[in-house]
């Protein structure tokens, strides 16, 4: 899959979405400057509408094809966002939300850990069931 055939299937999804509305109140700093970004769906959009080039991120190799997206992406509440907007099991999401919790502050840590418990296989699995519904 591309990053652009991800990026359409993301545009559908709904912004909102429980448990990741819920890490990312209780772990906001109250003070803390906002990002650029009103939700995790437009963080990954933008991201996403890049990807082709440099962009915002500078990247060095454009053109990467979603699951290298996937697996370099850091940030852990947008891909938590992903596999529920996606459909994931909530427990497993509850799940990877402790893991995030446990592997400290760095966003790296934060997103490998989240990435064994919803590797980009099982995103691709939730992305067939999405395309046979």
């Amino acid at each position: 899959m591309q990053p652009r055939e991800l990026q359409l299937i993301v545009a559908r999804l709904s912004a909102a979405q429980p448990i990741t509305d819920a890490f990312e109140n209780e772990a906001r700093v109250p003070d803390a400057r906002r990002p650029w970004y009103s939700s995790q769906k437009s963080h990954i959009s933008g991201w996403l509408s890049e990807y082709g080039q440099g962009g915002a991120y500078d990247r060095k190799r454009p053109g990467q094809d979603a699951r290298h997206f996937y697996t370099h992406f850091q940030c852990a509440p947008g891909l938590l966002w992903l596999a529920e907007a996606l459909g994931e099991d909530p427990d497993t999401l509850r799940h990877g939300v402790e893991v995030i919790r446990a592997a400290g502050p760095k966003g790296a840590a934060q997103c490998g850990a989240f990435r064994k418990v919803v590797p980009w296989e099982r995103i691709e699995t939730l992305l067939a069931a999405r395309e046979t519904q």
